[in-house]
């Protein structure tokens, strides 16, 4: 049998926000070939896929829809997979798993006689950001001596300068003192890669409207147990960033979700350490619409040696 490949077509998709560069997130190319053995009326869509990062899943299945129809099939050890839709022209939608983009492509005619080959690219949904400004917070019961170290990939800055690890003399009323100099929080940043929890119609967090964050800021880190300089910090940081937008998709994660971006390492231990990370993306009056669990935020204890570490996470290029 010979195969001769009669014409090749290229598509690509982009994303952008106003302003900045275009990034591609979907890809997929669609070529015909002839097949001798196929009847004239006979059709046969050959999808391979190919990924920006490791798929784990096993087996692989892939999840497809020709004009908004819903399947899924496994896919072969070659990553491929064969379909028989009628002759026609479809708009393709393609799902891998929630670690890789969703591709949507343009209409494509399946034409009777010859193989339709979409081959796909899948570019990982995870964000390359930077975790901005986790500051850290030590209020011991008296003035005592702590050594603090922050574990992390990607650590971008630092103030004081980590070396390896802070040694700092802490007051009950949260002042630091390390290198004869005294400091109201220990800083850290990284840039740490994640994956975006608004991409999809549901989660479970908020949808603020610019106008309305700081009196939903000022609510929720007083439900939490911030202190008053502790808010007015992390306000006037995030604040005018939520502010600016038409509307915020906003989460927060704890504690021991917080170790996906970096753990800390306290001497002595406290008897308790409070973690608090706010993820967030601009949106606009398109995620009303989105199915959203509101978020149960839990009152920290702020008891005995307690430690308080905040931090944010902006997704930029996020899903509206």
């Amino acid at each position: 049998m010979k195969t001769i490949i009669i014409t090749s077509l290229l598509f690509l998709s982009f994303s952008s926000l106003a302003g900045e560069e275009k990034n591609a997130i979907n890809s997929y190319y669609t070529t015909y070939e002839v097949d001798s053995s196929m009847s004239a009326t006979e059709t046969k869509v050959l999808i391979t896929c190919d990924f920006s990062g490791d798929y784990p899943e096993n087996p692989h299945q892939l999840r497809y829809g020709l004009n908004g129809s819903d399947s899924a099939e496994f896919l072969s050890t070659n990553n491929e997979l064969f379909i028989t839709p009628a002759a026609g022209s479809y708009l393709f939608q393609f799902y891998y798993n929630s670690y890789f983009r969703e591709i949507e492509t343009d209409s494509i005619e399946v034409k009777p006689g010859v193989i339709t080959h979409i081959s796909l690219y899948f570019f990982s949904s995870n964000n390359n950001i930077k975790l901005k400004k986790p500051v850290i917070y030590l209020y011991p019961e008296t003035a005592t001596s702590v050594f603090v170290n922050v574990k992390t990939e990607g650590l971008a800055f630092t103030y004081p300068i980590l070396n390896d690890g802070w040694n700092v003399i802490a007051q009950p009323d949260g002042t630091l003192a390390c290198n004869g100099k005294n400091y109201p929080y220990l800083f850290w940043e990284a840039d740490q890669s994640i994956q975006n929890p608004f991409e999809t119609e549901t989660f479970e967090g908020f949808v603020i409207a610019g106008k309305d964050a700081l009196t939903f800021l000022e609510e929720k880190l007083t439900q939490l147990g911030f202190n008053d300089k502790e808010r007015t910090d992390f306000i006037t940081f995030w604040g005018p960033q939520l502010a600016a937008n038409e509307f915020n998709n906003v989460t927060f994660e704890f504690n021991e979700a917080c170790d996906a971006y970096g753990t800390l390492d306290i001497t002595p231990k406290p008897e308790n350490v409070n973690r608090v990370y706010m993820i967030w993306s601009k949106t606009d009056a398109s995620a009303l619409n989105k199915t959203i669990t509101p978020q149960s935020l839990p009152a920290l204890d702020r008891s005995g040696f307690d430690v308080l570490e905040w931090g944010g996470i902006e997704i930029m290029n996020a899903e509206l």
